[in-house]
């Protein structure tokens, strides 16, 4: 009987495989084009991607010994890793490339479902209803805040002017979330007690810490793994935190008469989302979690970029030295100042600086895609419906090969028109390019600046 059994189960066993085998003989040929890890049996190479400090590193490692096109299986998922400029450009202008891939799903209960997580055609819906909110005028309108949080966020760095060593990036968090709920939610959250006591910002530290180890684990988007782990209260107080912050600042915006003068431009999203609301375009479920995500996906990248610009500019105090001289030149006198736009237009060698950062330290070091249908490569080669597929911007954006041999170093001369004309359109990306870029990124270049 038991002999019996086995062998029933070495049957269905090896049926099971012959149909596995069957049903993805579609990558099989698309993987025999290109070379890459394949990994062991079912795992293919997730098993390296458990450390998340050495995620880089090993896409690194591969492209150097594969190339900037490679192929390799994560669990028994079928994936692309791509770093070059042109495959790059063809899948980010792909209709058929626009929906994220399988991971992101992790997002829908953490933040919601919103711009960075939906899928298409519901995204392409929602993106049109909501681009007039990052218009130019909009932004132009925006220009007193950011004045005046950067003459408050000058008056705490001279709190720290006394040759003591100190972490600047919780303040420049602090800077930029009150920034982003500006904005976006068009209200200030500088006496909401989560907000003075800093809980609000280990809440967002904290959700962002689960999602990226959700991500390299995907058991622990299991609720009970999480319990057994000790993980699921921290990550369930914080992500019901957020929701309750973000939806305390929908009620308060929705309390007011959208066409009443204090509410500011009509545009701005909060403020374009309730008027959505009304003509019964947006539910409320839509307007919070839209509100959520822009606002951490405004303040979190753009904290850490300042605060890597900081750093480069210390550390190379020949360029901080450049700097210096183009500001003030713009602003010879010494005090509280504002910034109008067409200032920020005669920064020239800051705006190098910026791009630079940017290239060498990517906001976001990696963006995932997967195919709707098949999608055909400049250079004939047809990517098959299901394949999951990660743009490495972190190492196209350090190529020697684009960038010249000395790619990982930082030198804003990168971006001079003469040395920067030639290179790919898609070589530097840092809010991405193509059908889905990032709606905020002329937002976010504004925080650089100011």
């Amino acid at each position: 009987m038991n002999l019996i059994l086995l062998i029933l189960c070495l049957v269905l066993l090896t049926l099971l495989g012959t149909y596995y085998l069957w049903s993805r003989r579609e990558f099989y040929k698309f993987f025999a084009k290109f070379p890459g890890p394949l990994g062991y049996p079912l795992i293919g190479i997730a098993h390296k991607l458990r450390h998340k400090e050495g995620l880089l590193n090993l896409l690194g490692s591969y492209i150097k010994g594969y190339g900037t096109t490679l192929v390799t299986w994560l669990g028994p998922l079928p994936l692309l890793i791509v770093s070059d400029p042109q495959v790059t450009q063809d899948i980010l202008n792909s209709p058929h490339c626009v929906n994220k891939s399988l991971p992101y799903k992790i997002f829908d209960d953490a933040v919601g479902k919103g711009l960075l997580n939906m899928k298409d055609p519901l995204w392409t819906e929602h993106r049109k209803m909501l681009n007039p909110a990052f218009g130019h005028k909009v932004l132009l309108s925006f220009l007193p805040i950011f004045n005046d949080e950067t003459a408050i966020l000058l008056k705490e760095f001279d709190k720290m002017a006394d040759g003591r060593e100190m972490d600047i990036l919780p303040c420049l968090q602090h800077f930029t979330l009150s920034i982003a709920t500006q904005t976006t939610m068009g209200t200030c959250v500088k006496e909401e007690p989560s907000f003075k006591n800093s809980s609000l910002m280990a809440h967002y530290e904290w959700l962002q810490e689960c999602v990226t180890d959700t991500i390299l684990s995907p058991w622990l988007n299991i609720r009970i793994v999480r319990q057994f782990l000790g993980k699921e209260e921290h990550y369930f107080s914080a992500k019901t935190e957020i929701k309750s912050f973000i939806g305390k600042m929908v009620e308060k915006k929705l309390s007011q008469d959208i066409q009443d003068e204090t509410t500011g431009n009509k545009n701005s999203f909060l403020n374009l989302a309730i008027e959505l609301l009304k003509r019964g375009s947006f539910d409320r479920q839509n307007v919070e979690d839209e509100a959520n995500i822009l606002v951490v996906g405004a303040f979190e990248t753009s904290s850490k970029t300042l605060a890597n610009t900081l750093m480069l500019l210390a550390m190379f105090p020949e360029y901080q030295d450049k700097v210096f001289e183009e500001i003030q030149a713009l602003f010879p006198k010494a005090g509280d100042f504002s910034v109008s736009y067409e200032d920020t237009q005669q920064m020239v060698y800051l705006d190098l600086v910026l791009r630079e950062c940017m290239r060498l330290i990517a906001p976001v070091p990696l963006v995932a895609r997967q195919t709707s249908k098949t999608v055909r490569l400049s250079n004939g080669v047809c990517i098959p419906k299901g394949m999951q597929i990660v743009i490495d911007i972190f190492h196209m954006q350090r190529s020697k090969d684009i960038w010249g041999p000395d790619a990982d170093s930082f030198n804003p001369e990168h971006f001079l028109p003469h040395n920067f004309q030639e290179k790919h359109p898609y070589a530097f990306i840092p809010f991405t390019k193509g059908v889905r870029s990032c709606i905020g990124a002329r937002l976010a270049l504004w925080y650089f600046i100011y």
